[in-house]
């Protein structure tokens, strides 16, 4: 998941700097000694350093060291971070709804939900909304649910979000206001161009963009956010071809599998690094001399780039149109 710490307000900035507090509290902190009334070093620390702590462990284990003694007893209720995940056929709800009623930060720099049961739908829609009130930075999401209400493209808090479901369909029905928002990753997610294009106009400063089996895109115009500079993408069963137009990215990573109908690269004139590669199931299906016309097409696209990495199957489909000079690039 994405970095349990990032940037927030004057409140959160203090505890993405434990050393800050070792400095400033160094004379308050006691040593340790032999007596078994006295605390130990650890539990010494401020409360913002122990929360930092427990942010790193997963939220299950942070709430165990509740039970350490009177001194630990509410520190998770404010840690910055919460995880859930599913696990087996437990009464995971009553679970969460009662961590949640317990905790106290009024920001939360991450959240991530796992649950692959829809039943807990109802529920899932409210957590998600908890997570926003406290002004989530980091939200990851790997659900079972067929739609996310509205309520969930109206952040300005978000700046780094994960989205990973076969059965979700992201299709907003109000307008899109992630204004934060720098980090998109959409996986398995059904979108198609129309809510993806609203998406992408309530996204001013997107900074990377990564889409892996979104399969229903037929036009990637990316032409309208200047602030992209990264695109990613991994498709198996793009068949309906798609047109990528994205002149402001500065790195691109493609690893697909060409159908009757493969990507055409119309506009990436800024670029200056690429990785691309094909996926096995195309060398095996389709006739060389159009798999050479592709690999060509998009040579053509980015050779002026600084860096271009090309995997396996690329350079077998490469090297069978001809023997380039290979000086600068990386072969992996």
């Amino acid at each position: 998941m994405a970095g349990k710490v990032g940037n927030g307000d004057g409140a959160t900035a203090s505890v993405r700097n434990p050393s800050h507090y070792f400095s400033n509290h160094r004379r308050k902190i006691k040593r340790a000694r032999v007596s078994s009334e006295d605390l130990d070093s650890i539990s010494s620390l401020p409360d913002e350093i122990l929360q930092v702590i427990l942010s790193f462990i997963p939220t299950k284990a942070a709430i165990r060291t509740s039970v350490l003694s009177r001194r630990w007893r509410h520190i998770w209720c404010n840690i910055p971070s919460l995880s859930f995940f599913q696990e087996g056929c437990t009464n995971a709800r009553e679970s969460i709804e009662k961590i949640l009623s317990r905790y106290t930060a009024r920001k939360m720099m991450s959240f991530e939900l796992r649950f692959n049961w829809n039943y807990y739908y109802p529920y899932v829609y409210s957590w998600i909304e908890f997570s926003m009130n406290r002004n989530v930075e980091n939200l990851s999401l790997t659900l079972c649910i067929e739609d996310i209400p509205d309520i969930f493209y109206i952040n300005s808090s978000v700046k780094q979000l994960y989205v990973k479901s076969g059965y979700t369909i992201l299709d907003p029905k109000c307008s899109v206001s992630w204004t934060s928002l720098k980090i998109l990753s959409l996986h398995t997610c059904n979108i198609y161009d129309e809510p993806f294009a609203k998406i992408l106009s309530g996204s001013p400063n997107l900074e990377t963009l990564r889409l892996y089996f979104c399969d229903e895109l037929c036009v990637l115009d990316l032409s309208k956010s200047p602030h992209l500079k990264t695109l990613e993408i991994e498709s198996e069963h793009w068949l309906q071809g798609a047109k990528i137009v994205a002149p402001h990215i500065h790195s691109l990573r493609l690893r697909f599998t060409i159908s009757d109908f493969p990507y055409t690269l119309v506009d990436v004139s800024s670029l200056t690094e690429a990785e691309l590669d094909i996926d096995s199931v195309s060398t095996e299906k389709l006739n060389s001399s159009f798999l050479q016309t592709i690999v060509l097409k998009i040579l053509e696209k980015v050779q002026n780039v600084e860096k271009l990495t090309l995997g396996g199957n690329f350079l077998k489909v490469h090297f069978g149109v001809y023997k380039c000079h290979m000086d600068g690039y990386y072969i992996a």
